[in-house]
């Protein structure tokens, strides 16, 4: 892939960085995520995994979206727009696991914890809520 954004770095950011072509960047846009305070390996290995990212990996950048919000309100507007217009034209097209309603956010986070599903899941807050419905999860082997 050309560009993969990692927001969660729930592996080190290493199934990202491999899904990278040759000449792909990484964009890492929080800090790995703190589900509890753990052990001090788990703290380590937080640590270990954002130094990696900064200065041994190649082509990654970190992108913090609120102090870009806060910073600068119209850019982050102006800059907004661009990528929805690229969206709409598709030029990009991220890579959509499933649409869910509401109802299936819990779930869809332990799977997003598990790793899975290989791309976004997107949240239709609006949609028609069913309790049957199933999380779409997109495996890679």
């Amino acid at each position: 892939m050309d560009l993969v954004i990692d927001t969660l770095c729930l592996d080190g950011y290493k199934s990202s960085y491999e899904a990278l072509n040759s000449c792909g960047k990484l964009v890492c846009t929080t800090n790995p995520p703190i589900r509890d305070h753990g052990s001090i390996f788990d703290r380590m290995g937080r640590s270990w995994s954002r130094f990696s990212a900064a200065y041994i990996l190649s082509n990654v950048s970190f992108y913090d979206v609120h102090k870009s919000f806060q910073d600068d309100p119209r850019m982050f507007e102006h800059e907004l727009k661009y990528l929805l217009i690229k969206l709409r034209n598709k030029e990009i097209q991220p890579k959509i696991s499933g649409r869910i309603s509401l109802n299936q956010v819990p779930k869809a986070q332990k799977l997003v914890e598990q790793g899975l599903p290989n791309g976004t899941i997107v949240v239709l807050p609006w949609a028609k809520l069913d309790p049957t419905q199933e999380v779409p999860v997109d495996h890679v082997q």
